[in-house]
């Protein structure tokens, strides 16, 4: 299970950062509301790197160093499928690809089969993966709160 974790990782670092910047993906986050700035380049890139990314690594440790606590290796999934969710639903509002689409596809397989892994394996069960799913939603929706509280932080160091 733990390579359809990291893979989550790796795809989102660089590649799906990469396939959301070149669609200024600031922009696209200020002009559908979900930032209440229109962030530079930079300044949504510290984000990544210093609120979003920690975050996940930290979900990983935690199942990495107790393998108990496997609900935050599967909230890494559940971010995955989330990802994709979001981009795969503002690509049908939008009428137009949504710029992660693409990578978010790699998470929609990748988490898919790490699910089913996990499903089938003798560690599955159904209290870890509510779990797992509340704490997915963390990962995902939790940064970009963090996103808006620490702007002002990082606006300090960007410009």
């Amino acid at each position: 299970m733990i390579s359809f974790i990291l893979l989550n990782l790796i795809i989102y670092i660089p590649f799906h950062l990469f396939e959301e910047a070149i669609g200024d993906f600031p922009k696209w986050m200020y002009e559908h509301k979900w930032l209440p700035y229109h962030m530079t380049h930079g300044h949504w890139m510290a984000n990544n790197i210093f609120i979003y990314y920690p975050m996940l690594l930290l979900a990983v440790f935690i199942y990495i160093f107790n393998k108990n606590m496997i609900c935050f290796g599967v909230a890494i999934l559940i971010w995955g499928l989330i990802n994709f969710g979001d981009h795969f639903f503002y690509t049908i509002k939008d009428k137009k690809v949504s710029h992660g689409l693409i990578t978010g596809f790699l998470f929609l397989i990748n988490s898919v089969w790490g699910l089913r892994f996990y499903m089938l394996s003798d560690d599955y069960s159904t209290l870890h993966l509510m779990i797992g799913i509340c704490i997915g939603g963390l990962l995902f929706g939790l940064p970009i709160g963090l996103c808006v509280v620490a702007y002002k932080f990082f606006d300090k160091f960007i410009k």
